[in-house]
């Protein structure tokens, strides 16, 4: 069996249309594999089975805060590592609390899906695809 050697990048928005709009987009790249969660605390969970290659995050989420995800992810030996790409409706008012906790990307709702898509790119560069066999 082949080894998916596509980037997985996990969509945390509780908004449905749009988290499944930007996980489709990155599903249409090739390279790439999305999945959207609505949840934080299904992410958390699921963060702790797998460890993504990029986490696009809403900042402003039921029951727990993007930041907060954020901080419980740095905690972790696990996903301390895995670049985060916040998605927030208000930047300006969180831009002190994004410097506090070292994030340098994120983009403003709404935000244009191809912008998005170059900063998934640039943060979660994909595989150089191998060389297969035309048999």
């Amino acid at each position: 069996m082949r080894e998916d050697t596509r980037r997985l990048v996990l969509v945390i928005d509780d908004d449905e249309a749009i988290g499944q709009t930007v996980a489709e987009a990155i599903n249409d790249e090739p390279g790439y594999r999305a999945v959207h969660i609505a949840s934080p605390s299904r992410a958390l969970a699921l963060l702790e089975q797998l460890v993504p290659d990029l986490l696009v995050l809403d900042v402003q989420l039921p029951g727990m805060s993007g930041l907060e995800l954020y901080d419980s992810m740095r905690s972790a030996s696990r996903t301390w590592r895995v670049p985060v790409l916040f998605e927030t409706a208000n930047g300006p008012a969180h831009a002190d609390e994004f410097r506090r906790v070292g994030v340098a990307s994120y983009l403003s709702k709404p935000f244009d899906i191809w912008n998005l898509l170059a900063y998934v790119k640039h943060l979660a560069p994909p595989r150089p695809f191998s060389a297969r066999s035309t048999n």
